[in-house]
């Protein structure tokens, strides 16, 4: 909300400048008001309004960091439900009762005008009020008030009567009752008041203007209203017959139009398409293409042979450095976009053991699952001060939320945002994710991408081969190496985190594990859970993978329970939170288990 706040504020000074600049001293008062009118409404509905524009783009290519480990740290997160001091409320409650005051104040100006009184009659079809009191005649609405001094012979002055029939007529009291009600629920623009200062000027140009053209008499219609100064009236909402800024009344009677005045008119237009450029928002129509068929095999120059190791290798050959420092971030964002097309097309080519053997990996991930949202938790998301809100992958004010009801969306997440994530524009400690049901319908239909992952695991600098077999002892050797220096400094990673660590994770699978739909007589039965904890510290793509589908089944389940609301530390490499791919071993006896119930 506060961005649209500030384009608003912005805008409307924008376009006051362009009206001093180029139209305040023109003649031009019919298209004067018009633009008044028009630049106050633009700026007021351009922020709101959406422009979309055709972009292509790239389907994002997501870098994984994957371990296998049974034994990770990690420290708990919860969100504090209660805040000691809400400012947002406070900054709500005060713009109210401004804002309030303001409303009351314009209302009573509107009692104060009626409750004047005098003597009502019906001249020259227009109603007057003849007041008690000595007032310089005004008008407000569709009528005229003057002292009992101007009715004389039962007759008014021309000139008087013709200035405030002009109001009448062009309804001028309209602009201004609509620029006090912008006053009054945009009081914290500055600009606002001035543009009802330039609709008063501009008003009266209009009226005497009108009245010149008639009587043509410029000096004894300036005499007349110099002998009115000293009745002026302090009513906000009307059209006083002489105002402040006399002065440059009498300059408008005599000035001309300079000639540029009919381009200045025409300038406006282009000036509210620029506008309406830069402050609408802005969005882009999707227009996916698959980059992967479009680019042709130019990722490395020279001549490969048939073996798709030797040219995967000599690819990986010109990001060696990165690899070796275990740059992984820095890498992928420096690796080009045929050289990871061309990468992902030749790993799986490769053999089980070559893949084995490279520092990188790529897989498939499956779409996120829908998630139901609860009207708590819309209620809870409007909180501004806790959570920026995204609504089908767009930034948005929290207080959009009141548009929608929980059925309207068909997945959630929450995750906390780390330091680094953490700036002025966006100070929230949490992030939230909605996706409304047709955009999740449109996620879930997208064609699966592929992600490219790294391995903890050090990389020999210069290798050009994968070598197909190796010796097992050395290999078990080298995982023990890895495990070494995935977990030391050296490695430049962090690996996700549990709540309570490992054990309590083991704990919860084994606390809700059900062993009642199983006979008895499995005895020793094996399976390996694989998951996703993501950037944002939330579990996704849960597998198990054994030869025990009862078993399979039910280790995915128990592992669904345990992270049900739960969100972990989210990986690190490089300074920076990435996705992680975690594999839990399970293992269960179930004739022990079978004794123990």
């Amino acid at each position: 909300m506060e961005i649209i706040l500030l384009k608003m504020i912005l805008c409307s000074g924008a376009l006051l400048g362009l009206y001093y600049l180029f139209l305040a001293k023109e003649r031009t008062f019919i298209f004067n008001r018009f633009y008044l009118l028009s630049a106050l409404l633009f700026s007021l509905c351009i922020p709101f309004a959406t422009i979309e524009t055709k972009q292509l783009q790239q389907e994002n290519q997501e870098t994984v960091f994957t371990e296998e480990t049974g034994q990770p740290i990690l420290e708990t997160q919860i969100i504090d439900q209660k805040e000691s001091f809400n400012f947002t409320n406070f900054l709500v409650i005060a713009y109210f009762i401004i804002t309030g005051i303001l409303v009351l104040k314009m209302m009573h100006s509107v009692l104060k005008i009626k409750r004047l009184k005098g003597r009502n009659l019906i001249y020259q079809n227009r109603k007057i009020v003849l007041l008690e009191k000595d007032l310089a005649p005004f008008s407000f609405w569709n009528t005229i008030y003057l002292s009992e001094n101007y009715f004389k012979d039962s007759k008014i002055d021309d000139t008087i009567f013709l200035h405030e029939e002009i109001h009448i007529k062009q309804k001028h009291s309209a602009d201004i009752l609509f620029v006090e009600i912008i006053k009054a629920v945009f009081w914290f623009n500055p600009f606002v008041y001035f543009y009802k200062k330039a609709m008063l000027n501009n008003h009266e140009f209009i009226a005497d203007e009108s009245v010149i053209s008639q009587n043509k008499n410029v000096k004894k219609y300036r005499e007349m209203i110099l002998q009115e100064i000293l009745k002026q009236q302090n009513l906000p909402l009307i059209h006083q017959f002489n105002f402040n800024n006399t002065k440059k009344r009498f300059t408008m009677m005599t000035s001309k139009n300079s000639k540029f005045a009919k381009a200045k008119k025409y300038l406006a237009i282009p000036a509210f398409a620029v506008l309406a450029i830069v402050f609408a928002e802005k969005t882009y129509a999707k227009e996916n293409h698959d980059f992967s068929a479009q680019i042709e095999e130019k990722a490395t120059p020279g001549i490969f042979s048939n073996d798709p190791s030797t040219e995967y290798n000599q690819i990986i050959k010109k990001y060696s450095n990165l690899l070796e420092q275990k740059k992984y971030a820095e890498f992928d964002r420096k690796i080009s976009l045929e050289d990871r097309v061309k990468l992902q097309e030749l790993y799986f080519k490769l053999t089980k053991e070559q893949q084995a053997e490279t520092p990188l990996y790529f897989f498939n991930i499956k779409k996120s699952e829908k998630v139901e949202v609860s009207e708590n938790q819309l209620n809870d998301f409007m909180n501004t001060k806790k959570y920026g809100l995204w609504i089908d992958g767009k930034k948005t004010q929290n207080q959009n939320l009141k548009k929608y009801k929980p059925q309207d969306f068909s997945h959630q997440s929450v995750s906390k945002r780390y330091p680094n994530a953490i700036s002025a524009k966006n100070p929230e400690p949490y992030q939230v994710n909605l996706m409304t049901n047709k955009y999740f319908e449109d996620y879930r239909n997208e064609k699966e991408k592929v992600f490219m992952g790294f391995k903890a695991k050090a990389f020999i600098k210069g290798k050009d081969t994968i070598p197909v077999k190796r010796n097992v002892e050395a290999k078990k050797s080298e995982e023990k190496k890895i495990r070494d220096v995935a977990y030391g400094e050296e490695a430049n990673f962090t690996p996700a985190e549990f709540p309570g660590g490992a054990n309590k994770l083991r704990s919860l699978v084994a606390a809700n594990f059900d062993g009642s739909v199983f006979k008895g007589d499995e005895g020793t039965v094996k399976t390996t859970i694989t998951f996703v904890v993501d950037e944002n510290g939330k579990v996704r793509d849960i597998k198990a993978s054994g030869e025990n589908e009862k078993f399979n089944s039910e280790a995915h389940r128990v592992t669904k329970l345990a992270n049900q609301d739960v969100t972990w530390k989210p990986a690190i490499a490089d300074g920076k939170t990435v996705a992680y791919q975690y594999k839990l071993p399970l293992t269960m006896n179930f004739e022990t288990y079978k004794k123990t119930q």
